[in-house]
């Protein structure tokens, strides 16, 4: 059986993958958001997602510990790696105490914070495609770019509360959850917004250049904005 899921968020990803393990359906491989399922004994597996630095592969060293805890990998995608053990051997916990946890979520940030600037690159260039274009193609690119960044945005600053409520338990301190969101974040979207409806008053090095000015003001918004959630 195959299923396709999309996650950004490796936790609810594994909360899904040991529910079907719990209905009889141990996941035995993943591509690119596609799950091979094969029938197994009713709660049988147990399954957790751990974040390695390699890419597509795991360490020898890391590969043996696992063994010799009983944990089966079962595939890595990216830098993720997809373990499971028999549930008969006890509870499955990767990351026992709230120091490893806390460095394992920051790993974790660190790529997603990556990613999203990547995302957001991506998402002004085509933006500023579609605006010189009257293809209905090249505007649903757009909007789905615009969603995929929205999406990263959001699983980093979740990934950041998360950091959070983890030093809140280790310190035993309430911290407050800074919600703002940065000014530059903001100008950068007016700068960007006012050259495109200015574009046919300007020559085009000139709208490019207040372009790329928006988007450096609206990557400095981003990253601040991320660094305010992951400091408070």
């Amino acid at each position: 059986m195959v299923k396709y899921r999309l996650y950004l968020d490796k936790d609810k990803e594994s909360i899904w993958l040991n529910e079907m393990a719990d209905k009889g359906f141990a996941m035995t491989g993943f591509y690119g958001g596609f799950y091979k399922f094969e029938q197994c004994e009713k709660g049988e597996y147990a399954y957790q997602i751990d974040f390695k630095q390699n890419f597509f592969s795991v360490p020898e060293d890391y590969r043996e510990i696992m063994e010799e805890s009983g944990i089966e990998i079962v595939d890595t995608w990216g830098f993720w790696v997809f373990l499971r053990r028999l549930k008969s051997k006890g509870e499955f916990e990767l990351y026992t105490d709230i120091d490893s946890k806390i460095e394992h979520y920051k790993k974790i940030l660190m790529l997603l914070k990556i990613v999203t600037i990547i995302e957001i690159l991506c998402m002004f260039t085509e933006v500023y495609c579609a605006a010189r274009s009257e293809s209905i193609a090249i505007w649903g690119i757009a909007v789905f770019i615009i969603a995929v960044v929205m999406s990263f945005i959001k699983i980093t600053l979740h990934t950041s509360d998360k950091i959070r409520k983890l030093n809140e338990r280790k310190t035993g301190i309430k911290e407050p959850y800074n919600r703002n969101i940065s000014g530059f974040l903001i100008v950068g979207l007016f700068v960007n917004g006012g050259a495109m409806m200015v574009d046919d008053y300007f020559s085009e090095p000139v709208i490019m250049t207040i372009q790329i000015f928006a988007i450096i003001l609206m990557l400095v918004g981003v990253y601040r904005t991320m660094r305010w959630q992951a400091e408070s």
